[in-house]
């Protein structure tokens, strides 16, 4: 298996996944990387500072992905997530 961001081989200790199109825009598709490249991708390119500014962290406590996620939005599993964020996230 070779790391989709430096073609190097990868060893299972190193092994992480990646989506080539984020999953909150519908990607399903993931490829293999190294720990290191997948974070290195993510920091050179403002991912997780964006994330953690407009919806990342915040998210994650206010369940706001129980909208945008694919599969999650539509699923009444997650009826309960969305109620949460409308009931204490959501302005009137």
């Amino acid at each position: 298996m070779t790391c989709h961001f430096c073609g190097r081989c990868i060893d299972q200790a190193e092994l992480n996944y990646h989506h080539p199109t984020p999953k909150s825009q519908g990607g399903e598709i993931i490829v293999p990387t190294h720990k290191s490249c997948h974070i290195t991708h993510h920091s050179t390119n403002g991912h997780f500072r964006s994330w953690g500014r407009t919806g990342g962290q915040l998210s994650a406590l206010t369940r706001r992905w129980a909208f945008t996620l694919k599969h999650v939005k539509d699923n009444p599993v997650y009826e309960m997530d969305r109620q949460f964020y409308l009931l204490y996230y959501a302005k009137p």
